[in-house]
């Protein structure tokens, strides 16, 4: 019997979903504070527009920009809806940097939980001592990556394929096989961790990939089942192990 670790298995990369499985978040954008706030900080870059307008505008934008794609799961880029509300309403032209700590600052009003979760680091530290470490998610980079980097995970994941960037999102298998072919291994070499069995457990098993389910129910979804399952991150290893000596 093989000991305990990843040494001689078949796996040369582990890739995780972002929200919900390595980062616990919780977000409110419905709610009308926000958008009070928000809409009082764009007054100091001379954007003049009132809250229940700003609210009404970011949701509308979304709404055309999604109806517009013409992808089966559609993606959007919450950077340009920002983009597109200030230089409708203000009255110069606008950097990057600023779109950018507007749409972080929106970020920050909405939040309500925000850690990683327990025992995540060192399954990291562990993991990536043996195994090639990305991160596949359905988020918004603008978003994202300044989060990753506030709480750690940057120094783990030097790549992050983001939905946001791409303009489709999971279960779109061309998520999953872009993120492959960057980290040069095969789908029989991969396991894709996440926690939402519609987008990430059947997503990466159309794929080629096996699939670990996080905190939601270890059973078959749409004819997909999962390759095994935890609920805290001390088990992960284990978890990996029983998937990679299964006979």
């Amino acid at each position: 019997m093989p000991e305990m670790g990843l040494e001689t298995e078949m796996i040369r990369a582990v890739f995780f979903d972002l929200y919900g499985t390595l980062i616990d978040i919780s977000t409110d954008e419905y709610d009308s504070w926000v958008y009070e706030t928000l809409s009082r900080y764009l007054n100091y870059h001379s954007v003049n527009i009132a809250a229940e307008e700003l609210k009404r505008e970011y949701f509308d934008a979304i709404r055309q920009y999604l109806n517009q794609s013409r992808e089966l799961h559609p993606e959007v880029d919450v950077y340009k809806i920002f983009f597109g509300i200030v230089n409708k309403y203000g009255k110069k032209r606008f950097t990057k940097g600023i779109i950018i700590d507007i749409a972080m600052l929106f970020r920050s009003l909405t939040i309500r939980r925000f850690s990683v979760f327990e025992g995540l680091y060192d399954a990291l530290i562990s993991l990536g001592k043996k195994n090639k470490l990305a991160i596949i998610s359905d988020a918004q980079w603008v978003f994202a990556e300044p989060e990753a980097a506030m709480l750690g995970l940057d120094q783990f994941f030097d790549l992050r394929f983001l939905s946001s960037r791409f303009g489709f999102k999971k279960p779109d298998v061309r998520l999953f096989h872009y993120a492959m072919e960057k980290l040069r291994v095969a789908p029989g070499e991969s396991v894709y961790i996440g926690d939402n069995p519609y987008k990430d457990l059947i997503g990466a098993k159309k794929a080629g990939m096996k699939s670990i389910l996080f905190r939601s129910q270890c059973r078959e979804y749409d004819g997909f089942q999962p390759d095994g399952c935890f609920y805290d991150y001390a088990e992960l290893e284990k978890t990996l192990h029983e998937i990679i000596y299964a006979k």
